[in-house]
This record gives structure tokens, C-alpha cells and sequence, in this order.
């Protein structure tokens, strides 16, 4: 399954496309969106089980994308995320971490633990320095100074309809706070059944609200 920006196709994974009701998933960035790729699809699946549909894109230049990563521009994440977001016409869109600084255009918004685009870039800098790649790799990304200037920049778009959901152990204001790991801090990539859970039932009680 793809979309199209630009005139490529970007692939996505979608889960109860013949759901009425649906969902834009946007993960979270670099390597923390790897440490928390069970997490999601748990999500996926328990919103299934509600009969919800939920599509995750694969932002251009990284996972099975054909487009270089070194040519794509951060502005260039937003717009394919406009893209996606056409093509679907979600009832509201998730996102997580990073991705929270991607859903431009939302009409209802639903993030968890949302960042910085200036912490994302810090500790993406970090990992440069202690890399040791004769090439400046960011994550194991070759990202141009254009899209770390734009990232670094970058903060979460305001909404109208906006909820915003953290952990417990986020001290940062939220809308709700849940018990669980922080996956996307962990060295490997880990699950949290419990979590999941708990994100599912908020996402359909906020869908809840917002249909009403």
C-alpha cells in the first residue's frame, strides 16, 4: 500500500481499512520510532479490535522509501504527512514523540509524550559525536544542515481540538498522564501490552468527543 508527494509513492501499513471509522498513526523519529515500533503495532491492533482503521505512512527517506534521505527537507516530512492525511481523511491523527511536529493540518489531534524539534536535534548530535562514522551520520541518517536547521526550529502546530497524553513519570502538563515504560529511551526495541491498552481506550474515548 502507498501514497503519493511529489510524484513517488511512500509506502504506509494499514490496519481495518474498511473500518469506517480511521486513524493517521505519525511514529515517532529516528531511532526512537524503532524502539517503539511493538508499541504502535499493539495500538494498531487494539483499535482494530474497536473496528477503528489505522494507517501508518513511511515518512520519505526512510523504511522501504526509494527517496534519498540527504535530499529531503524537514518541510518535506510535513507535506507528505499532508499527503497522507488527504488520502485517508482521518477521524483524528496520532501521533507520538517527534511525530507530534508533523501533524500539520489536523483537524483533531491526539499526542503522546510530544518533543521538541530542538531535543530531538540535541540528542541527534549527541549520537553523531560518539558515532564512529568517518561521514557526519545522524542516528545513521545523512541528514543535510537545512533539515536540522528546520527540525531544530520546529515545535508541535497548535489545535483547536488538540489532547495531549504523557506518561506518569512525565513531570511536562498533559491532558492525561498513563502508567508505563518509556520505550523510545530503552538501548533495544521493547513492548508494553498494559501501555498499549491504555492508549487505545483514550484514543477511542477522544474520537468519542471529537464525532460529537
Amino acid at each position: 500500500m502507498s501514497y503519493r508527494w511529489h510524484g513517488s509513492e511512500e509506502l504506509w501499513v494499514r490496519v481495518g481499512a474498511h473500518h469506517p471509522q480511521q486513524i493517521l498513526i505519525i511514529e515517532p523519529l529516528f531511532e526512537e520510532k524503532n524502539r517503539t515500533r511493538r508499541l504502535i503495532a499493539d495500538v494498531m491492533r487494539g483499535l482494530d479490535r474497536l473496528q477503528v482503521g489505522s494507517t501508518l505512512p513511511d515518512l520519505p527517506g526512510t523504511g522501504e522509501s526509494l527517496t534519498e534521505v540527504a535530499e529531503v527537507r524537514f518541510d518535506d516530512w510535513r507535506e507528505a504527512i499532508a499527503a497522507a492525511n488527504l488520502a485517508i481523511a482521518p477521524t483524528i491523527t496520532v501521533s507520538l514523540r517527534g511525530g507530534a511536529l508533523l501533524d500539520v493540518g489536523a483537524e483533531h489531534a491526539w499526542r503522546f509524550a510530544p518533543e521538541t524539534g530542538a531535543r530531538i536535534v540535541r540528542d541527534l548530535k549527541r549520537s553523531q559525536l560518539a558515532s564512529a562514522a568517518t561521514a557526519p551520520l545522524y542516528a545513521g541518517h545523512a541528514l543535510s544542515s537545512q533539515f536540522l536547521a528546520e527540525l531544530e526550529a520546529a515545535t508541535p502546530p497548535t489545535h483547536a481540538n488538540l489532547r495531549t497524553v504523557r506518561l506518569n513519570s512525565d513531570a511536562a502538563e498533559a491532558d492525561a498522564k498513563l502508567a508505563g515504560t518509556p520505550l523510545w529511551r530503552r538501548a533495544e526495541p521493547g513492548d508494553d501490552p498494559e501501555l498499549a491498552a491504555a492508549m487505545v481506550a483514550d484514543i477511542a474515548w477522544w474520537m468519542s468527543q471529537c464525532a460529537a
